[in-house]
């Protein structure tokens, strides 16, 4: 006997997608306008480039104060000691990050769309067979 079915599980993935849906195009809204308006050139003053994927920074300084910012081992390797780096600052919660022409977020607010979709259709309707509903028609 199961206890969980997909009908029992299904209001609470749509109200998961839901929310995902609402946080990303919330960032989507929020990043959109910070890459308009705060894109601005840093010296690196420190390269710290990895083979391991995510782990590879540079460092920039602003205000007074460090900022580590991740990227790709490909695209560290392109900043070295002193060179510029065109980044966007996010002052709401203090973080630097590469300007990316909003990819990243375009493509999850489109995946948890998706997924919001497939969620919402009433699949069992769709594909039930109809041989119930022929019974008393003859």
């Amino acid at each position: 006997m199961s206890y969980l079915s997909y009908s029992k599980v299904r209001p609470f993935i749509i109200g998961f997608l839901v929310l995902g849906v609402i946080y990303n195009v919330y960032f989507f809204f929020q990043n959109s306008r910070l890459e308009k308006e705060n894109t601005v050139s840093h010296v690196v003053i420190e390269q710290y480039c990895r083979y391991s994927k995510g782990s590879s920074l540079v460092q920039i300084n602003y205000n007074g104060k460090v900022y580590d910012v991740r990227m790709a081992n490909q695209e560290c390797l392109k900043y070295p000691k002193g060179s510029m780096i065109y980044l966007v600052y996010n002052d709401r919660y203090d973080y630097f990050y590469q300007p990316d022409g909003l990819r990243k977020d375009s493509f999850r607010l489109f995946f948890f769309s998706f997924l919001l979709l497939l969620a919402i259709i009433p699949w069992n309707r769709l594909f039930r067979s109809d041989s119930t509903s022929c019974e008393g028609n003859f």
